[in-house]
């Protein structure tokens, strides 16, 4: 899905729900709540695509699909 996909989608939900978000509060809510549920931090910067300022992280340190999606499941 294209990012004007999914903005064009979220606006037609909210409006369809009567809210009034943005597409972008999206990652604040999910970012948060990843760090309250004891998200690990290099898993959670690899999910929402930030950068990984450190070397043994960045380059030596491998995460699979799987552990990746047990990181996600600690979110409630």
């Amino acid at each position: 899905m294209t990012y004007d996909k999914y903005v064009q989608r979220f606006k037609e939900i909210m409006e369809y729900l009567g809210m009034n978000h943005h597409p972008h509060e999206t990652r604040h809510t999910f970012i948060t709540r990843a760090k309250l549920a004891g998200m690990d931090e290099y898993s959670l910067k690899l999910i929402v695509g930030h950068q990984i300022g450190d070397v043994t992280e960045r380059v030596y340190t491998h995460r699979t699909f799987d552990s990746l999606r047990q990181e996600i499941e600690k979110i409630e």
